[in-house]
C-alpha cells in the first residue's frame, strides 16, 4: 500500500517521484478512508453510495504490482535479482509501522477486554485465512500485499529462465487464477489472497509489458486516453448507479477493478508530461498513505466515542484532522526512520559488494 522510493546516495536521501503516481495514490487513500468514514457514520441512506470508495484498496494494489514488478523485471535482466533481499526491504518499509499500530490495538484490547488472547495470525500475516476478523479488519489488505510480497518476487527469478513469450503465458495464467478460484468457489471470503491479488497481477503485467514488449508498450501509450477515458466512465457508472435504482445494475468486480485501474495506471506514466500531472496537497497524502491506512479506523473510533450529534460535514473534517495529525506522529516517528534504517543497511551491503 507504499511508494519504496526512497534511497542512500552517498550521505544523501533523494527523492525520486513520479507525480501522477503520487496522484493516483492520493485517490486511492481519499477513496477509501471516504467510504470508511460514511459507514462510521452510519451509513444514511443519501451517503451510503460513496462506500463505494472503498475499491480504492484495488487501486493500492495495482500500483503495488506496478511499482514491485517493474523493480524485479529491471533487476531480472540486470542479472542482480535477490529475492531475499527484496524481501528484506520490504518488511523495513512495512512491518515497523504496521506493528506499532498492531501493538497499540492489542494493547487497548487487553485493557478493555479481559479475556482477549493476542491472535497470533495477526504478527504473520494470515488473518485474513482465520475468519472472521475480530479486531484490525482493514489488515486483511496488508495480508495480501505481504503475502504477495512472498510470491511475487521468486515467482519473477524463476519465470524470467524461460522465453518472454513463455512468461508472458504463465503471468496471464497467473492473472486469471483468482478468477477460476472464484467461480469454483473455491474461498471462505473474498478478503482471502488467493482469491483477492487480481490487481497486483495486473500491475505487475503492465510492468511486464513496459520491460519486455516495447512496441506493444507503446502502442499502449499511444491508445492509453481512449483507455483511461472509457474506464473513467465504467468507474463513474459503477458508483452513480448506486444512486439512481433506474439503472442496471452492473457488478463492479474484481477484473473490471484490475482494467480500470490498471489504465489509470497506464496512462499515468504514458508520456513524461503525464508523469509531472499532479494535483495540490498529493505528495503530502501519498506520503502519509500508509500511515493514513492503518490509522483511519481508530480516528473513526474515536469520534465516535468522543463526539455525538455531528453533522456530516463536521464529522468528516474532524475524523480527517484526527487522521492526517496521528499519521504524521506515525510516519516521521516510526515509518521514515525504518526506511533510512533500510536505506543505509542496503548502502552499507553494496559498499562491501
Amino acid at each position: 500500500m507504499s511508494q519504496d522510493d526512497v534511497f542512500l546516495k552517498g550521505t544523501r536521501l533523494v527523492n525520486e517521484r513520479i507525480k501522477s503516481l503520487d496522484a493516483l495514490r492520493a485517490i486511492a487513500i481519499s477513496l477509501v478512508v471516504l467510504a470508511h468514514i460514511v459507514l462510521g457514520y452510519g451509513a444514511p441512506e443519501g451517503l451510503a453510495p460513496l462506500q463505494f470508495g472503498g475499491v480504492g484498496v484495488d487501486l493500492f494494489f495495482v500500483l503495488s504490482g506496478w511499482l514491485l514488478g517493474g523493480q524485479l523485471f529491471k533487476q531480472s535482466r540486470a542479472g542482480t535479482l535477490n529475492v531475499y533481499e527484496f524481501w528484506q526491504k520490504r518488511w523495513y518499509r512495512t512491518l515497523p509501522a504496521y506493528y506499532a499500530v498492531l501493538g497499540f490495538t492489542i494493547l487497548q484490547q487487553y485493557l478493555t477486554k479481559p479475556d482477549f488472547n493476542a491472535p497470533l495470525e495477526y504478527f504473520i500475516f494470515l488473518q485474513n485465512y482465520d475468519l472472521p476478523l475480530e479486531i484490525f479488519y482493514i489488515s486483511w489488505s496488508l495480508s495480501v500485499e505481504e503475502q504477495f510480497y512472498l510470491f511475487i518476487a521468486p515467482t519473477i527469478f524463476l519465470i524470467t529462465k524461460v522465453s518472454r513469450h513463455k512468461q508472458l503465458l504463465l503471468l496471464v495464467i497467473l492473472f486469471l487464477t483468482p478468477s477460476i478460484f472464484r467461480f469454483l468457489g473455491l474461498y471462505e471470503d473474498t478478503i482471502q489472497t488467493h482469491v483477492r491479488v487480481d490487481g497486483c497481477i495486473a500491475g505487475v503485467l503492465l510492468a511486464f509489458l513496459k520491460n519486455q514488449y516495447e512496441s506493444l508498450w507503446n502502442y499502449l501509450k499511444d491508445i492509453s486516453g481512449l483507455l483511461f477515458t472509457i474506464s473513467l466512465g465504467m468507474f463513474f457508472y459503477f458508483a452513480i448507479q448506486r444512486w439512481i435504482p433506474a439503472l442496471p445494475v452492473l457488478e463492479f468486480g474484481y477484473l473490471e477493478r484490475a482494467f480500470v485501474f490498471s489504465t489509470w495506471v497506464l496512462y499515468a506514466n504514458s508520456s513524461a508530461s503525464k508523469q509531472s500531472k499532479s494535483f495540490p496537497g498529493a505528495y503530502y497524502i501519498a506520503t502519509r498513505s500508509y500511515s493514513m491506512y492503518l490509522l483511519h479506523p481508530d480516528a473513526i473510533a474515536a469520534t465516535n466515542r468522543l463526539f455525538s450529534e455531528l453533522s456530516f460535514f463536521s464529522y468528516l473534517m474532524l475524523v480527517s484532522l484526527i487522521t492526517i495529525a496521528t499519521s504524521e506522529l506515525l510516519y516521521k516517528f516510526v515509518e521514515l526512520p525504518g526506511m533510512k534504517f533500510r536505506d543505509k543497511r542496503h548502502h552499507k551491503d553494496n559498499t562491501k559488494k
